[in-house]
């Protein structure tokens, strides 16, 4: 990256840190409970970047935040930052990757719990100046007729009209927007946003996760190592490879959290091996025919 990250702006609304406070189930439990307006017992696990792929297929999807409660309901929580076209489809998708996944657990059809996919936008995708767009499938002839398939889809729009909604909603909603804590509750979420701020670990990963989007950007997705990569992007990645191997991390964890091609990670990995523990990157780039 070419410009130093200033930790102490980071909000609530930025999709990292919004994913790794959600992480904390309680606080995903009561961010879930304001926005849907239900009472939830327990959360079995919040998750962020949750990857889900079914087997018979080579394409996935990673959700931002994937939680289930004691009950077996599953909730999806996506963060949007920029305006997409493509959200309805995109909802589409996830919930059948997420009923998929269900059903591979072992779940019949008529015991499919409900599934909420929630977008969380900080601007109004259908220009109607609503806060909460609730979408089911319905019949065209019959308008108050709603097909009982259990999905749920939601457009939040944290710049919408107030009026009517739950005073907790409207709280979270303004904070989301804002950054202005007012209530109890999103309080605890700030103060989990201090933390986080200041918490090496998550630093390090916030910048992996920049740096790769920097690329992402300038030269475009890693099509392989001796192969439309610059040599400062090779030496990028491999300084941040021995990082995490030295941190013990195995080939498949690194490929997960750099985002990467396994295969290509795994190359990178054999070649770091043969200079453990001290890594010399030079003699992995020579290593790889990048020098």
């Amino acid at each position: 990256m070419t410009e130093e990250v200033n930790f102490s702006k980071i909000a609530f609304a930025n999709d990292f840190m919004f994913c790794s406070v959600l992480e904390d189930a309680e606080l995903c439990r009561e961010f879930l409970e304001r926005v849907l307006d239900i009472e939830i017992a327990e959360l079995r696990y919040s998750e962020k970047q949750k990857t889900i792929k079914n087997r018979m297929r080579s394409k996935g999807i990673r959700l931002d935040v994937y939680a289930r409660d004691v009950k077996g309901n599953v909730y999806d929580i996506e963060m949007q930052t920029s305006t997409a076209s493509d959200l309805g489809l995109r909802s589409r998708y996830y919930h059948s990757e997420m009923d998929s996944y269900q059903l591979r657990e072992g779940i019949k059809y008529s015991e499919l719990k409900k599934s909420f996919v929630i977008f969380v936008c900080l601007s109004d995708l259908f220009q109607m100046g609503r806060s909460v767009y609730t979408f089911r499938q319905t019949c065209q002839e019959q308008k108050d007729l709603v097909l009982d398939d259990r999905q749920y889809t939601l457009f939040l729009n944290a710049s919408g009209a107030k009026d009517g909604l739950p005073e907790g909603l409207v709280k979270l909603l303004e904070y989301i927007q804002t950054g202005n804590a007012t209530d109890g509750f999103t309080e605890k979420l700030a103060d989990r946003v201090e933390v986080l701020r200041y918490d090496d670990d998550w630093r390090e990963n916030y910048m992996t996760l920049e740096m790769k989007m920097d690329e992402k950007r300038q030269e475009g997705r890693l099509e392989g190592l001796q192969e439309g990569l610059l040599k400062g992007r090779a030496e990028t990645l491999v300084s941040q490879i021995c990082k995490k191997l030295a941190k013990g991390n195995t080939a498949e964890e690194i490929a997960e959290i750099l985002e990467e091609e396994p295969d290509e990670i795994k190359k990178i990995c054999e070649a770091a091996d043969k200079y453990a523990p001290e890594y010399d990157k030079n003699a992995i780039l020579r290593e790889l025919g990048v020098l």
